[in-house]
């Protein structure tokens, strides 16, 4: 008898679940715990977004930080983002990981979260160069603007050349991975 009041029980609960599901809408929405404050904790639902949202809740997120805190904070050691800081943003946590360059504040999917490691040890090398040489580690006529590995080793910036090739674009001397256009390097 106790066994079958127990078994009832199970099922009332598993009704109970089910009805409060179909009220609600959210069927097959997982829910994420996001602290926001130090008593405040929202659900944000797993969402499905694009890089671009992503890269547009980023800024809005940056625009709100006091004079004096970067982006930055958003990055974990391991380059991702931190999803609780762009849930409120979006209204939800992204389902997927995304990678940023703490050095060009650059996103990335997963498949290239490889990349921003390089590229934040690659701007270094490339600014710390500008800074005492005042000019570019690239050479003159080179119309895609390649950073310029034989440099940056020559004087001690990097231990070793990278397996990706970076170019200088003409926005502050930062780096891109993306080659640019023939004729064109922005």
């Amino acid at each position: 008898m106790k066994f079958l009041i127990f078994i009832v029980g199970i099922l009332i609960f598993i009704g109970i679940i089910g009805l409060i599901r179909s009220l609600t809408g959210n069927k097959h929405v997982k829910n994420q715990t996001v602290k926001q404050g130090d008593d405040d904790t929202t659900q944000f639902p797993f969402i499905d977004v694009t890089l671009e949202e992503i890269r547009h809740a980023v800024r809005k997120f940056s625009d709100q930080l006091p004079k004096g805190v970067y982006r930055t904070i958003l990055v974990r050691d391991d380059h991702s983002i931190d999803h609780k800081h762009i849930a409120p943003i979006l209204g939800g946590t992204p389902s997927r990981n995304v990678y940023m360059s703490k050095e060009t504040y650059d996103l990335f999917e997963e498949s290239e979260k490889h990349i921003p490691p390089v590229m934040d040890l690659v701007q270094k090398a490339v600014d710390q160069y500008v800074k005492e040489h005042k000019e570019y580690p690239m050479l003159k006529f080179d119309s895609e603007r390649r950073v310029n590995y034989y440099q940056l080793l020559e004087h001690h910036y990097l231990k070793e050349i990278p397996d990706i090739q970076f170019y200088i674009t003409k926005l502050d001397g930062l780096i891109t991975h993306v080659k640019p256009e023939s004729g064109s390097s922005s």
